[in-house]
């Protein structure tokens, strides 16, 4: 029990901030202490199994449940990758997909860049180390997609790297086909909830998209944009001063 106890101790003791030597009411009981380990163990052991059909996986991969990767043999992943419960994941692309050291992809979050019959491959995915992409979200990566390092998406936040043709109105939208566009985001940016990046767009180092925003065009690092479409509301000084 004594490696138990000393995981645990971590798990559920903090510091009191009246004393160094004195212990707050836990955060977790051990019970509830032992079901984040056991969690933590079957995700680990989905990943065990996962990880050799990869193309290459760099060190521990946890996988949760009902997750659904398909093309495996053109994803690679890094060290401590976590794909939580419900995650559907399509390798099938041009350019494959890559996810960096300690990527989260959240629940039920969708990465789709080509059609499910493989008839139009899309070019695919990179993420940076220490992203996370959001519950729900949905990346249609037919456009290349390029995520830097530490990115944080929040909840329902949908990629669109491409744009239907609708000049010709004898003919009908889906006759036309589409054109694709890169997107690409920056290092260390917040894209809040609800946000919608469409085809073409790139958003600077250290910038924040609040939720709901629609972006359409370029966002200048270290700024704050907002709105249907994204305008800037505010520029961070000191982000856009690291950029330079």
């Amino acid at each position: 029990m004594k490696p138990f106890r000393t995981l645990h101790a971590r798990l559920v003791a903090r510091r009191s901030p009246r004393g160094a030597d004195e212990l707050a009411l836990p955060a977790l009981t051990e019970l509830e202490a032992l079901g984040v380990l056991a969690r933590i163990a079957w995700m680990r052991a989905r990943g065990a199994l996962l990880a050799p059909r990869l193309a290459s996986s760099s060190g521990a991969l946890f996988v949760g449940r009902g997750v659904r990767v398909t093309s495996a043999g053109r994803i690679h992943a890094g060290r401590n990758v976590k794909l939580e419960d419900g995650v559907e994941l399509q390798g099938l692309a041009r350019r494959g997909i890559r996810l960096g050291d300690g990527v989260t992809i959240g629940r039920q979050a969708s990465i789709r860049p080509s059609s499910y019959y493989g008839t139009d491959l899309g070019e695919g995915l990179s993420v940076g180390a220490g992203s996370a992409i959001g519950a729900f979200s949905w990346f249609g990566a037919s456009g290349y997609v390029e995520i830097g390092r530490d990115v944080l998406f929040g909840p329902r936040v949908v990629i669109v790297p491409e744009n239907h043709v609708h000049d010709d109105t004898t003919r009908t939208i889906k006759e036309q086909g589409v054109v694709r566009g890169d997107v690409v985001v920056e290092d260390d940016c917040w894209i809040g909830t609800n946000v919608t990046i469409l085809s073409g767009v790139r958003i600077g180092r250290g910038s924040i998209v609040a939720a709901g925003a629609v972006v359409t065009r370029d966002v200048p690092p270290g700024t704050i944009v907002g709105g249907v479409p994204a305008r800037v509301l505010k520029v961070r000084v000191d982000a856009a001063r690291r950029s330079a």
